[in-house]
């Protein structure tokens, strides 16, 4: 994930923010103005450049094909939300951005705002139906480990709690 923060909000939002959207829209924009930089980012940048680059890093860290990469972005975008979950955050973020903070706050907000954008890629991620007693580490009342050194159900930590008292 860092490799993603420091491609998309290091490069890409310093050449968009700074070079493109100044060109292609003025540099104290009206609302209209600001609507279609929101936009013009939020459908043009972030199914683009914004969000396949987490799934390339992943690609080369892991060692797997870009195609499947690919694959994969494209399947989160059309069967998890991808993009809506992305455009709930970022689109009214973004109005805010181009709409009240001065050009030279963009970028760190645009980080702060990453911040919490990391969080719920990692979550999405990250899921898992697993029961926490079906975990590799968890170990239950495993009796060859020593009590020391296994993890206990909540049950069993609370009773054994009980009975040193």
């Amino acid at each position: 994930m860092a490799l993603y923060s420091g491609t998309t909000l290091g490069v890409a939002a310093e050449i968009t923010y700074k070079r493109i959207l100044p060109i292609k829209f003025e540099t104290n924009p009206s609302t209209a103005q600001v609507a279609k930089m929101t936009l013009f980012d939020a459908f043009i940048n972030a199914p683009l450049l914004y969000l396949p680059p987490p799934y390339i890093a992943q690609a080369i860290v892991y060692r797997y094909p870009l195609r499947q990469a690919l694959r994969k972005y494209v399947g989160d975008v059309r069967e998890n939300g991808l993009l809506k979950t992305y455009w709930n955050l970022w689109v009214p973020a973004t109005f805010f951005n181009f709409s009240v903070l001065p050009p030279h706050f963009r970028i760190a907000f645009a980080d702060s705002v990453s911040f919490f954008w990391m969080i719920i890629l990692s979550l999405a991620d990250n899921k898992s139906d697993l029961d926490p007693e079906e975990c590799p580490v968890y170990t239950g009342a495993d009796s060859s480990e020593s009590s020391s050194t296994r993890l206990m159900p909540l049950e069993g930590l609370e009773s054994e709690n009980e009975s040193t008292r």
